[in-house]
This record gives C-alpha cells, sequence and structure tokens, in this order.
C-alpha cells in the first residue's frame, strides 16, 4: 500500500463552513432535506430511495467507482487551495498528490489497495497519473479561484405536509467544487470522473443535470455570484495505454461551458420542490414502485436489483446476508459509497 507523505499544516483538511439561508424559525428535525443524488434516485427509481432513504439498506462494502471519484476530487481541491494560498505549482501538486493517497486509502476497497490491482483502471498509481495529469493540462489556463468544495444548504420553499400547520420545509444541500474566472467571466466549476469516453454528447448532458444546476443557483443565491455559467471538467478513468497510439493524457480531459436563462434557473426550483412534494405524498401513502426498466440494469446494475428481484418472503433474510443498515448524514461525502455505482 502506497503511504502518503505528510500533508502540510497550512493546508486544512476539513471542509468549509457551510453557507446557508436557513432562518432561526427552520426546524431541521421536521425539514425535509435533499440533495442531487436523493431527488435523481427518486425520479429513477421510487423503491431505490425508499431502501436507502426510509429504511436505510445499503450493500455492504466500499465501491470502487465513487471512492475513486471522491479520492480524484480531494487531490485536486487541496491542489487547488494551496495554490490559493501561494504555494508553488510543484508544491501544490506534491500537496494534492498527499490528500489523493489518503482519500484513496480510506475510501477504496480493500481489493483495489491490494499490489495485484497496480493495472488496474481505478488503482492508485493510475489515479496519480490521471490527478498529474489534469492539474498540468488545466494549469496553463490560468484560472482564478474565488471559491473552493464549498458545502450548502439552501432553503428553497415549503410543501404540503403531514406536520402541525401542513407546510414542511424543504432544504436543498450539496458541495459546490469551485466557482472560477476565467478571461472576465465568472463559472461554477464541476469536476466529473467517467469510464464513458468524453464527447461532445456526453458532456452536453450535463445541461439538464439536477446538480450542476444546483450547484449555480446555490452561487447565486448564496454566495452572491453573478453568473449563470457552468464549467464542466470531464476527466476519462482510463489505465495507462501499452502502446503509442493510444490516447495521450491531455486527451482524458475535456471541457464544457453552459449557461442558463434566469427562467431555466426557475424552472429547475419548481421540479425540485416537485420532486419533494411527492417524496412526502410516497411517504405518507407507503406506495413506493419499482422501476422495472433500465435502471435495474444500468452502470453495471442497481445495488439493490438482486433485493428487488428476490421473493418477498426472502429479503429480509437477504438483507441479513448482503446489506446493512446506515443513516446519511447531509453534506458527508462518504455517504455516495453507499448510494450509486456512478461515478461522480
Amino acid at each position: 500500500m502506497t503511504q502518503a507523505p505528510p500533508i502540510k499544516s497550512d493546508v486544512s483538511i476539513g471542509k468549509p463552513s457551510v453557507v446557508k439561508n436557513l432562518t432561526d424559525e427552520i426546524d431541521l428535525k421536521k425539514a425535509m432535506i435533499l440533495d442531487a443524488h436523493l431527488i435523481k434516485t427518486f425520479r429513477a427509481c421510487e423503491q431505490k430511495f425508499n431502501w436507502f432513504e426510509e429504511l436505510h439498506v445499503i450493500g455492504r462494502g466500499k465501491m470502487a467507482a465513487p471512492g475513486f471519484g471522491i479520492s480524484m476530487h480531494t487531490g485536486i481541491e487541496f491542489f487547488r487551495r494551496s495554490k490559493m494560498a501561494g504555494e508553488s505549482f510543484t508544491s501544490a501538486l506534491s500537496t494534492g498528490k498527499a490528500a489523493l493517497i489518503e482519500a484513496y486509502n480510506r475510501n477504496m476497497p480493500s481489493e483495489n489497495l491490494q499490489e495485484v490491482m497496480v493495472d488496474d483502471k481505478r488503482s492508485l498509481p493510475n489515479a496519480l497519473r490521471i490527478y498529474d495529469g489534469y492539474c498540468k493540462h488545466y494549469e496553463p489556463f490560468g484560472y482564478t479561484f474565488h471559491y473552493i468544495e464549498i458545502p450548502f444548504a439552501l432553503y428553497i420553499g415549503q410543501i404540503s405536509g403531514d406536520v402541525p400547520g401542513g407546510t414542511k420545509d424543504v432544504i436543498y444541500v450539496g458541495i459546490i467544487d469551485a466557482v472560477l474566472e476565467h478571461r472576465a467571466r465568472v463559472y461554477v466549476n464541476d469536476l466529473k470522473t467517467t469510464g464513458w469516453t468524453l464527447n461532445e454528447n456526453w458532456l452536453e448532458g450535463f445541461r439538464m443535470d439536477q446538480g450542476l444546476i444546483g450547484y449555480t443557483v446555490a452561487a447565486k443565491e448564496l454566495l452572491g455570484v453573478d453568473t449563470q455559467y457552468a464549467l464542466v471538467h470531464g476527466i476519462w478513468v482510463q489505465k495507462e495505454p501499452k502502446t503509442d497510439k493510444a490516447k495521450k493524457i491531455d486527451d482524458y480531459f475535456k471541457s464544457k461551458e453552459i449557461y442558463w436563462q434566469d427562467e431555466q434557473l426557475r424552472e429547475w426550483h419548481r421540479h425540485t420542490l416537485l420532486t419533494a412534494q411527492r417524496i412526502e405524498e410516497r411517504r405518507a401513502d407507503g406506495e413506493w414502485t419499482m422501476d422495472f426498466g433500465q435502471n435495474c440494469g444500468a452502470f453495471g446494475g442497481c445495488s439493490y436489483r438482486a433485493l428487488c428481484a428476490a421473493p418477498l418472503g426472502f429479503r429480509h433474510r437477504l438483507i441479513e446476508l448482503d446489506y446493512e443498515q446506515a443513516f446519511w448524514t447531509p453534506l458527508e461525502d462518504e455517504r455516495l459509497q453507499k448510494m450509486s455505482a456512478l461515478e461522480i
């Protein structure tokens, strides 16, 4: 196992304070707290949402794809913070590398930490190779970073609920990867690691991404950032090629600028509240529907597929054998380990 060199003490390993617009009258214990993953999960399959958020059932063990994404995010975060603090490129690169190694050893499944996995695309040597390539690829762009890895809690309104007064507050949470400036334009920046080939169609899909639009809304409302632009950084997760004809490391990174009009941001707000209302209705009637479709098999298969496919009388036993219970604490990245096999 590769050991991380010590991280410089002037670079905080913790997250910044949560930015929020919550009044003292809001009771967080009674409010509905949602993030992009929960919203996407409910829209894709209500029963998957039910397994995770209502019944707190999760698969045993850690998952490689989100663990790899978290590690890459961490390394890039510390690199950026170090640059903001005035460190040289070389020094910041070393600081980010140390943070990536520490995050990798903490978040990846045990099998990925074995020497036999050295040639895997999600091995630690390959993570460091991609991290190094990312930092060197974007260094000439001369980005100015205003915010890095900002957790937020955004009050987005009320829905009808089974509570005194008949309404329930809805709070949308998440973490903004960065707010940066480039060529006199301010962007909300989002990092996306993927095993899929980076092409225009893949990048264009983020124009309708629940998370990215939400980060932009939060940046405007909570940070006072005057922008309607986002900049996606796609990071291709692929093992090192064996021939000279394969893609060069610079081809592992693609950018996409996205713009939304104010009415489109308002539309996101409205549909997020509508989804929250439907979640509340399912909680009241208990009728969580299964997808019975492509979401069961997409991206290698839903982590709950075996559970949903099992006879009803055997599901309790299957939960005891292959699953465990865990409770989500909002704004903790590590919960993504339990939520989805998607890379983030």
